[in-house]
């Protein structure tokens, strides 16, 4: 199990089809975690993007009963047999405390993975900057 901290949603990506966003990237397999993730953004109900390293995050779908993953403050990881590494079928428990679970918290629902995409926020910038120079040329 492994637990972040989230911070604030990251409010354009919650209002964008992520589907077509310029941020998505290749379908991955599965992420490998040696201890945690760094942090992590739930743009939508169905969707978080967990940090992992510097430079390397990824976008989580999730099968859409995670209610709770849009305000979550604190994530767990379920995988298969204890593994290090999170794959489709594995599951995320989002937490409305920083510091997970209490007794006087309903339980977190399990939301089961359905699919992980590599996630590259500097990609929307790039697109911006090559429609900004193209207008100008025009």
């Amino acid at each position: 199990m492994v637990a972040a901290c989230t911070s604030a949603p990251d409010e354009q990506a919650a209002d964008a089809d992520w589907m077509t966003d310029a941020r998505l990237g290749e379908q991955v397999d599965r992420i490998c975690f040696s201890s945690s993730i760094d942090n992590f953004r739930a743009p939508s109900r169905d969707t978080v993007i967990v940090e992992k390293g510097v430079n390397d995050e990824y976008l989580i779908q999730t099968f859409g009963n995670c209610y709770n993953l849009r305000n979550a403050q604190a994530l767990s990881l379920d995988t298969f047999g204890g593994s290090s590494c999170l794959s489709k079928g594995d599951a995320i428990f989002a937490y409305d405390s920083v510091f997970g679970p209490d007794k006087t918290d309903i339980g977190p629902v399990r939301c089961p993975i359905k699919a992980i995409y590599e996630w590259n926020e500097d990609a929307a910038e790039a697109e911006e900057d090559s429609e900004d120079a193209a207008s100008d040329g025009s």
